[in-house]
């Protein structure tokens, strides 16, 4: 009565040689794997004597089915991931696109990162590594999205400025050069984010995480530059206590 169970366990997909050869290994037992002799008959399994190690049994074919379904989530993240891309819209009436994560595509994020900790933390190490290769990937997708949706905010609040106007130009000339630079820079990302469009392949490039932070603290320089300056303005002119900086 004990060994029908176990065998029935057995027969699940997830069993892999792997899977196998530990159970020769906790049943002190050698036999040809079932992928090699798919006419194994089930009194060579009765043979094994499962009933006697059935806690062994029960722990290796539970670990099979639950790295079956890590494998299954792994492949189906090579196929999500694979066809996630930025939405994009020009800025203005340049040939600059604003990139960004879609909103479904942003719940799917959360939702895998999720799933990833869960397998990363999982107790069956089979699939760690590459689960973990996932959990950086998916980590610096996150990070590198809202990072990128802070600098466009920032970048397309200080380019009338900076870049437009004339004023700001002749009043601050260090941080006119400054943002130039940032200019240059953020148009390039951006660009090159909208060619790859893939949103994985996009976020993960060689060092752009670490570009983006760089440029994120150049920008709040020129705006703090900014604020100071219309501050000063304020203290002379009163008139400019009613005027925004983007004014």
């Amino acid at each position: 009565l004990k060994t029908c169970p176990l065998i029935g366990a057995l027969r699940h997909p997830g069993m892999r040689p792997r899977h196998w050869n530990e159970l020769m290994e906790a049943t002190g037992t050698t036999f040809s794997l079932p992928s090699e002799t798919p006419d194994m008959r089930l009194r060579e399994i009765l043979s094994l004597g499962l009933h006697k190690f059935g806690n062994e049994v029960e722990e290796i074919t539970d670990k099979a089915v639950k790295e079956a379904k890590q494998e299954e989530t792994l492949k189906n993240l090579e196929v999500t991931w694979g066809a996630v891309v930025f939405v994009s819209n020009m800025y203005k009436e340049t040939d600059v696109p604003l990139v960004k994560l879609g909103d479904d595509d942003f719940e799917l994020l959360e939702a895998d990162q999720l799933t990833l900790q869960g397998m990363v933390a999982s107790r069956y190490t089979h699939f760690k590594e590459e689960s973990s290769k996932w959990q950086k990937w998916l980590v610096t997708v996150s990070e590198v999205n809202q990072i990128l949706s802070e600098i466009q905010r920032m970048w397309s609040y200080l380019e009338p400025l900076f870049i437009g106007s004339d004023e700001v130009k002749k009043e601050l000339p260090t941080d006119a050069k400054r943002f130039a630079t940032i200019d240059a820079q953020v148009r390039q990302i951006l660009k090159k984010c909208a060619q790859i469009k893939n949103v994985k392949n996009a976020c993960t490039q060689s060092g752009l995480l670490g570009k983006l932070e760089s440029l994120q603290n150049e920008q709040e320089i020129c705006k703090k530059s900014l604020s100071d300056f219309l501050d000063g303005k304020r203290r002379l002119f009163p008139r400019f206590y009613f005027t925004s900086e983007a004014d």
